[in-house]
């Protein structure tokens, strides 16, 4: 049995080094990875970047995307606390609210999870 396990670990010693990869070249920018280009609407041939608007309002700031001049969403940073959202889920630039809500309030939607 530890004849086994002798063997084995230098196996995979170098089956490890066998299978490691090469770090991509810096690039010329100080390493960090070149920004890449956006392609067009192939329709209309506009940019599809969203447009940002940011507003400080109080202690919170709001950063309102619209694509094309139509608001889709909003994010709402407070000062302490994670950020929310509001989303204009129909496509009418309008952000929708509950109607069975107090007061028709628009409902808060916060990030759980995020992955890279």
């Amino acid at each position: 049995m530890t004849k086994t396990i002798l063997l084995t670990i230098p196996l995979l010693l170098g089956l490890g080094a066998a299978y490691a990869q090469e770090e991509p070249p810096a690039a010329a920018g100080g390493g960090f990875p070149e920004v890449p280009t956006v392609i067009p609407s192939p329709i209309t041939g506009e940019p599809v970047e969203p447009e940002i608007t940011i507003i400080e309002s109080g202690d919170d700031v709001i950063y309102e995307y619209r694509i094309r001049g139509v608001l889709y969403m909003v994010r709402i940073q407070p000062q302490f606390g994670p950020p929310y959202f509001l989303f204009d889920t129909n496509g009418d630039g309008i952000l929708d609210m509950q109607e069975n809500a107090a007061n028709n309030i628009s409902i808060p939607q916060w990030v759980l999870f995020e992955w890279n």
